[in-house]
């Protein structure tokens, strides 16, 4: 199935490998570079699902989450995380569980990427 995937990372090779994955499994994918970014594509465009770095500058993957749980028809949600300085990405996972279907820590395989991106599609229908 052919879904319009967000992806939001601020590690540009992250992105492109992230992008070129899905792209080569058949999805619209539009990349943001950070959650400002992601937040105005929301608000432009429906979206399947978004595929969102946790931590990122300015506007972070909890907040790409919370602005899509308030869109008419909230996209499904990604997220894939390292962790950061401060925190681990067991953490970072625990304090967004609530917000997001799924959840993925770096580094991420493409199988591993496109077996969780199919799933909660599947869940979509």
């Amino acid at each position: 199935m052919m879904a319009d995937i967000l992806v939001a990372e601020d590690m540009a090779e992250i992105l492109y490998v992230y992008e070129q994955a899905l792209l080569s499994a058949g999805h619209r994918v539009v990349t943001a570079t950070n959650g400002a970014e992601a937040n105005d594509h929301l608000d432009r465009a429906r979206f399947d699902l978004v595929v969102t770095d946790l931590l990122m500058p300015k506007v972070d993957g909890m907040q790409v989450a919370h602005h899509a749980h308030m869109l008419d028809k909230p996209p499904k949600l990604l997220a894939i995380t390292g962790g950061g300085e401060r925190i681990s990405p067991y953490a970072a996972l625990k304090m967004g569980e609530a917000f997001f279907d799924a959840s993925l820590i770096k580094p991420v395989s493409q199988d591993v990427l496109l077996t969780t991106v199919n799933m909660l599609l599947d869940k979509a229908q």
